[in-house]
C-alpha cells in the first residue's frame, strides 16, 4: 500500500512539473555502459532522447547539462543526465518589444524564464547559489531526482537576499498538491537536488478593472497563460465574497497552480509572485478611461455577501465605499 501511495505522489508531482516545464527540462539516461568513454557517443534513453539522441546531439539542439549522476553497478556504469533548455529565449525578445510599445519597464530584472541551479550547500534551511541579481521574493521549487529518471518535488524556495554574484534562497514546505487521498512526502532538501526558480511564472491570474485593460494586458504578455478572472469570480460567488482579500486571491492562485498574479490599477501593471505576494515588477500602462468594475472585470454577476461571512467585519469592511484603485492599493500594500 505504501508503495502504491508513493507512486501516486510521484506521478502527481511529475505531471505537475512536466506540464509546466516540459519545454525546459528533461532527463535522459543510459544503464549498463561498459566504459565511461562510450557515454559521449552512445544514444541515450528517456522521454526526449528515445534511444536516438546522443549527449552531443542534445547539446547541439540547445540543451544544457544541469546535473549528471553516475552509478557504478558491478563492472558497468549507469548514467543519468538532467538537461535544461530555454525555448522562450527568442520569443521573449520579440514579446518584450511588444510589451515596450505600450508598457514602460521600471526595473528591467523580471523574467518568467525558469532558472535552474544545483543545491550545493544547506545551512539552517537556506542555501547560497552562484546566481546574482535576483529579486528578493522570487520563488521556485526544489526537485529530487532518483532511480535515473524519476523526479519528486520536495520543497518550495524563495530568494531572501541577492547581490551581483550570488543569492541566498530559503526553503519552505511544498503544499500545492495537498489532498486527503494522497500522503505527502517527508523528504527534505538535500545537496545535489535541483532548484528551479520562477516555477510556473508563465501561468497567471489577471485582475483588471475593465474589458479593455484585461485584453490589452493579455495581448502584451503573450508568453503568459492567463486564467480568466471569471473562474475566480465564480468561486467568490459560491463563497459569498464580493470583495476578495489578499488571502483569498493568494489561496486561489496557489490552488490553481499559478505562479504569478497580475494587477492592473492606477495606470500600472503590477506582477506579483503567488507564493510570496512580492511585487516582482511594475509597468506604466495607459489604458482607456472607462468605468472600473468591482471587484474586477468579470462576466459573473451578482456576487453577494452573506451576513454570516466574517470578511464583512474584517479590515476591508469599509471598502464598499472604496473605488477599484483604492481597494487594490490596500491589498498590495501601496497605501
Amino acid at each position: 500500500m505504501k508503495k502504491m501511495f508513493n507512486k501516486v505522489l510521484f506521478l502527481s508531482a511529475a505531471v505537475l512539473l512536466s506540464n509546466n516545464l516540459l519545454a525546459q527540462e528533461t532527463i535522459c539516461f543510459k544503464n549498463g555502459l561498459e566504459k565511461p568513454s562510450l557515454i559521449e557517443t552512445t544514444p541515450l534513453d528517456g522521454e526526449v532522447c528515445k534511444g536516438i539522441q546522443t549527449l552531443e546531439d542534445m547539446k547541439n539542439s540547445g540543451w544544457q547539462v544541469l546535473d549528471i549522476k553516475l552509478q557504478p553497478v558491478g563492472n558497468k556504469f549507469n548514467y543519468s543526465y538532467y538537461f535544461y533548455k530555454d525555448d522562450n529565449k527568442k520569443s521573449s525578445v520579440t514579446s518584450q518589444k511588444n510589451v515596450n510599445q505600450q508598457l514602460s519597464l521600471s526595473k528591467g530584472e523580471f523574467s518568467i524564464k525558469p532558472i535552474g541551479a544545483k543545491v550545493t550547500n544547506i545551512n539552517n534551511n537556506k542555501s547560497n547559489i552562484d546566481i546574482g541579481n535576483l529579486i528578493v521574493g522570487q520563488s521556485g521549487i526544489v526537485v529530487h531526482i532518483y532511480d535515473n529518471d524519476k523526479r519528486l518535488i520536495v520543497s518550495n524556495a524563495k530568494v531572501i537576499s541577492s547581490n551581483e554574484n550570488s543569492s541566498v534562497v530559503e526553503f519552505f514546505p511544498f503544499n500545492d498538491l495537498t489532498q486527503d487521498a494522497i500522503p505527502t512526502s517527508n523528504r527534505s532538501v538535500t545537496e545535489n537536488d535541483i532548484l528551479i526558480l520562477n516555477y510556473m511564472y508563465n501561468s497567471s491570474l489577471l485582475i483588471a478593472p475593465t474589458l479593455d485593460s484585461f485584453q490589452a494586458v493579455r495581448e502584451n504578455f503573450k508568453l503568459n497563460n492567463f486564467m480568466h478572472s471569471d473562474i475566480f469570480a465564480a468561486k467568490l460567488k459560491v463563497e459569498n465574497k464580493p470583495y476578495p482579500t489578499k488571502e483569498d486571491i493568494q489561496k486561489f492562485a496557489i490552488e490553481q497552480n499559478l505562479g504569478t498574479i497580475f494587477f492592473v490599477l492606477d495606470n500600472k501593471v503590477y506582477v506579483l509572485d503567488t507564493k510570496t505576494f512580492t511585487i516582482l515588477e511594475s509597468y506604466a500602462f495607459a489604458y482607456e478611461s472607462a468605468e472600473k468594475q468591482m471587484p474586477f472585470y468579470t462576466r459573473v454577476e451578482d456576487i453577494e455577501e452573506s451576513i454570516f461571512n466574517s470578511s464583512f467585519f474584517d479590515f476591508f469592511s469599509e471598502d464598499k465605499k472604496s473605488n477599484y484603485d483604492e481597494y487594490y492599493k490596500r491589498i498590495l500594500g501601496l497605501k
